[in-house]
């Protein structure tokens, strides 16, 4: 019988030490964990590959929104939706109100705003694609260097 993983204990999957950068702009990995195929889109919260996100869906379809999210629990507090706001000073006054009464600036907080809005430079976030496979990729020993 095979042990129960750590992901699957707290629901965080973690990269190994290899990244992938695909076009969209999402990094792939695998859990060193429960090794299998992880996708994320900022690098730190880590969802599998195969399969729905709905999370994602979110962030990518519809009007434009604030998530606030609980990465530890991984629970989306409050969606703050923006239609009815005229511009970005009006949309970061937004976020810093939803920060300070939140006190996402303090440490240890386990609460994230995510914007799902614009990337960087004005550019529409890229929409996410099916994985690569690993071929030709594979895991370091456990007890080797490479795997610390």
């Amino acid at each position: 019988m095979q042990a129960l993983t750590q992901c699957w204990f707290t629901r965080m999957h973690r990269p190994e030490r290899w990244i992938e950068h695909d076009e969209d702009g999402s990094h792939l990995s695998a859990c060193r964990y429960c090794e299998r195929r992880i996708v994320s889109w900022d690098r730190d919260s880590w969802y599998l590959a195969d399969g729905f996100n709905v999370s994602r869906l979110a962030e990518t379809v519809g009007a434009r929104s604030l998530t606030l999210v609980d990465v530890t629990e991984d629970l989306v507090v409050h969606r703050f939706p923006l239609a009815h706001l005229v511009d970005e000073a009006a949309v970061d006054a937004l976020k810093q109100q939803i920060a300070a009464e939140y006190g996402l600036g303090e440490a240890g907080s386990p609460l994230r705003l995510i914007d799902s809005g614009p990337g960087p430079r004005g550019r529409p976030r890229p929409r996410p694609r099916a994985a690569p496979s690993r071929a030709g990729v594979r895991p370091a020993a456990p007890d080797s260097r490479q795997s610390a």
